[in-house]
């Protein structure tokens, strides 16, 4: 007997299959009528309408035959689906293929078999329309064409009542859309309000008695909102232990829980359900700024008349975002009113009409201890604070407002205020300008008391001593700098013993006697970063010993200002030869390692491998288990040092690179291709928007494909499910780019800079969870820039990210405009 294949598109074929709601279902009459046709038409004892899924052939409709469905390994419609035009085994006894098959040497005794596919409306073959005899037999050209044109009519029906299906999900979507919409018409309500509003629309759309907001804090389920029937034993503030709520099972899965039956489902023997004894739930978690918050959730006392739709879960995932995002809203509010009461100073919003006219749109009440005005005071009219400006800096506030409001500059500036009855002090005020689309301006920023700041500039000569220790006896190089001219003003004792320099020969020295000159572009950078951040680094550069010997150093500076205003730069200088040795004894022990591991771990991932696949004989269940969990986990670790042999041949410049021109589209679909199951596993969808598909270039394909994968991967791996993950090809700057874009939670803005290094991932659980060794973009990186090219990325953290191949096109292989 031999088994039927999978088809190449199987993982798009199943999820047609899926999208049909065909399976599982019971017996219909509109297609009993074409198997009776079919019965009578041939002549035969079986017809079936028969669908494939993953593990079984499934009998939509069945005469002659009292199974539902067989095993797909059996199957005659497995090997039917994988052709494209009618299949007919007119003596299975005389067919290799199927004579030892146990549905022909045991019940139903097959010897003929005829089947014509049956399609989705993409043209995907779903299954068969089948006839079966148990004697062999042939079909004429005309009973072929009737069996395919029932086929079709079997098609018409499935793919009519999917697209009369679909039109009356989208009419209830938008149904669902508008009573959420209706949510949103009073934003000024109280919380509370809006809350019960969402509870009631909860409890009409899903037909059931009860709804609540929890929180969830540890293992402690707290009701913080809820609307239910007057008899209820509901109460806000109410507390339990997580264990002995339903909502329990929700967080167990992970996602939604939709149960419209408890005592019908594989959850009834929870301890949930013996002590509360709801029959019908409906949950989905309230999570906002990364965290859960608790659930929102319906229930019933009762059954559920009929079970949840698709739509109804969709409903409760949308009422639970919406919810979120509302409680966010109300946290940010109300930490931003605690904080601004907490803020020394005041918080505020400035702002300024195109006719001059000011006023303060937000104060905090900290406004009192800078002006000694209310907030009330100034919410119309600005001048009252204006009044309160010392008169030799009113017009150098003003003037500095302007040039913010022209150039849209943060403003930042010093300047005295004085109270009713109390002396002139000091206050600093910093703040974003934003240009309004009928020309008025915002300012959003704060206002400090900086006097004891400025008594502290003055006292700092005070405690120069003190740092003058510190300076001398840091194991790590310091050096102080007068900013505007460059001149050496200090140097410590650390950076003159790894220099060779005496302290006079260094303090005449300039910033290019001893850096090389390939570093001047981190130099302008640096330069850069004083000037808009007030700090720079740290770099990782060379320094010249006096000796003329390179060693690699980290510097890292910040700007500071003089009582007098002179700015000066201190800056750390520190040798870091040693780390560099232990660095590079590092990447030796990683290879020896990783080839000393590699062959016994090939030949005990074969061995295992071998055994897993019965070879030696049939193992017992848990001893297979046991070997299969091996056999998993070896081949992980397989890929963990092919990853590490490729990341060191790639450092070391040993990777060997086939480079020849390319067509890159190709290789981007086999790319596609390859993630396609692992996409479908994730329910994440992926789109090629290719608008280059002729461009060539010179590269290996083999390692181009693997950096594809890479970014594919992690796309899909990072993306939320239901989100798409987007392929598209474009030209930039003359170089032929590969874009791979996801929806998901972003890349922090403090990992970004490491992104690329080896070993190196996201320091958060949740990241963690999703697996991986951290050397995959580490490769890439290594990859394209060998092959020529380039790798970026942009993220937007919480809304998804975007890397990309830059590649050289191969301009050679250009076709002329004449061809085209």
């Amino acid at each position: 007997m031999k088994a039927p294949e999978s088809p190449l598109n199987e993982a798009v074929r199943l999820l047609a299959l899926k999208r049909t709601h065909l399976l599982d279902t019971s017996p219909e009459e509109r297609f009993d009528r074409f198997t009776r046709m079919a019965k009578l038409a041939f002549d035969v004892p079986i017809a079936l309408v028969s669908l494939v899924d993953d593990r079984r052939q499934w009998f939509k409709s069945c005469q002659g035959l009292e199974a539902r469905e067989t095993p797909r390994d059996t199957s005659f419609c497995g090997h039917a689906i994988l052709s494209d035009r009618l299949f007919i085994v007119e003596d299975t006894h005389e067919d290799s293929r199927f004579a030892d098959n146990p549905l022909v040497t045991g019940p139903p005794h097959i010897r003929f078999y005829a089947g014509a596919q049956i399609h989705s409306h993409e043209g995907y073959r779903l299954g068969t329309l089948c006839i079966i005899d148990t004697r062999p037999r042939s079909l004429d050209h005309d009973q072929r064409m009737l069996l395919e044109e029932m086929a079709r009519c079997v098609d018409e029906e499935i793919n009519d009542f999917e697209a009369s299906k679909s039109r009356q999900e989208q009419l209830e979507k938008t149904r669902v859309l508008s009573a959420l919409n209706n949510l949103t018409v009073d934003a000024s309500a109280p919380l509370a309000q809006k809350i019960d509003m969402a509870l009631d629309l909860g409890r009409q759309h899903l037909e059931l008695e009860a709804g609540i907001v929890s929180e969830i804090t540890s293992n402690v389920y707290t009701i913080r909102w809820f609307k239910a029937p007057d008899d209820s034993p509901l109460e806000a503030g109410l507390s339990l232990p997580v264990e002995q709520t339903y909502c329990a099972l929700m967080l167990a899965k992970g996602d939604h829980l939709a149960i419209s039956h408890m005592g019908d489902s594989r959850y009834r023997h929870q301890s949930c359900y013996a002590q509360m004894g709801l029959e019908s739930y409906v949950a989905a978690p309230i999570e906002f700024d990364g965290k859960l918050f608790g659930t929102l959730n319906f229930s019933s006392a009762s059954p559920r008349p009929r079970p949840f739709t698709d739509l109804d879960r969709l409903f409760i995932v949308w009422l639970a975002q919406w919810m979120a995002a509302l409680l966010q809203q109300h946290s940010h509010e109300d930490t931003l009113r605690k904080l601004s009461e907490n803020v020394p100073g005041m918080l505020y919003q400035y702002h300024e009409e195109q006719g001059g006219h000011s006023r303060f749109l937000y104060s905090s009440e900290g406004i009192r201890d800078i002006y000694g005005l209310s907030p009330q005071d100034v919410e119309h009219d600005a001048s009252a604070a204006f009044d309160t400006i010392h008169p030799d800096d009113l017009d150098f506030v003003e003037e500095s407002i302007q040039q913010s409001r022209k150039s849209l500059a943060v403003w930042d500036c010093q300047y005295r205020v004085s109270r009713p009855g109390e002396p002139w002090k000091w206050v600093q005020g910093r703040a974003t300008p934003e240009r309004r689309p009928d020309g008025s301006s915002i300012w959003h920023g704060f206002i400090a008391d900086i006097d004891e700041s400025k008594r502290a500039q003055l006292e700092l000569q005070e405690r120069e001593q003190q740092l003058r220790t510190f300076f001398e006896l840091s194991p790590i190089g310091i050096l102080l700098t007068d900013y505007r001219s460059g001149r050496n003003l200090d140097v410590n004792a650390a950076l003159l013993n790894f220099s060779g320099y005496s302290y006079s020969q260094f303090i005449a020295l300039n910033h290019r006697d001893v850096t090389p000159d390939n570093y001047e572009a981190q130099t302008r950078q640096a330069i850069a970063d004083l000037e808009e951040h007030g700090q720079f680094g740290p770099i990782e550069q060379e320094f010249i010993r006096k000796d003329g010997v390179r060693i690699p150093i980290l510097i890292q500076g910040v700007m500071i200002e003089r009582i007098e205003g002179k700015p000066l730069v201190w800056s750390l200088v520190e040798d870091i030869s040693e780390r560099h040795k232990v660095d590079q004894m590092k990447n030796e022990f990683i290879s020896t390692v990783s080839h000393e591991l590699r062959t016994p771990l090939t030949s005990i991932s074969g061995s295992l491998g071998l055994i897993a696949g019965g070879v030696f004989g049939v193992l017992p269940d848990k001893v297979n288990d046991m070997v299969g969990i091996a056999a998993r986990n070896s081949d992980q670790l397989r890929h963990l040092i092919d990853d590490l042999l490729d990341m060191e041949k790639l450092v070391s410049g040993k990777m060997e690179l086939r480079m020849q021109s390319e067509n890159i589209s190709a290789i981007i679909q086999d790319s596609l291709d390859r993630a396609s199951t692992y996409a479908v596993d994730r329910q994440v969808s992926l789109r090629f928007e290719n608008h280059y598909p002729w461009t060539k270039a010179v590269i290996d394909a083999r390692r181009l494909g693997q950096a594809i994968d890479n970014l594919v991967s992690n796309a899909i791996k990072f993306s939320p499910q239901k989100a798409e993950v987007v392929v598209l090809t474009q030209l930039h700057d003359g170089l032929f780019r590969i874009e791979v874009t996801d929806y998901g939670t972003g890349i922090p803005e403090a990992f970004r800079p490491r992104i690329f290094e080896k070993f190196a991932q996201a320091d958060s659980s949740d990241t963690r969870g999703r697996g991986g060794t951290g050397l995959g973009l580490a490769i890439t990186r290594e990859t394209m820039s060998q092959m020529g090219g380039g790798v970026g990325f942009k993220s937007t953290e919480g809304y998804g990210s975007t890397f990309w191949l830059d590649i050289k096109p191969d301009e050679s292989d250009k076709p002329d405009e004449s061809d085209e």
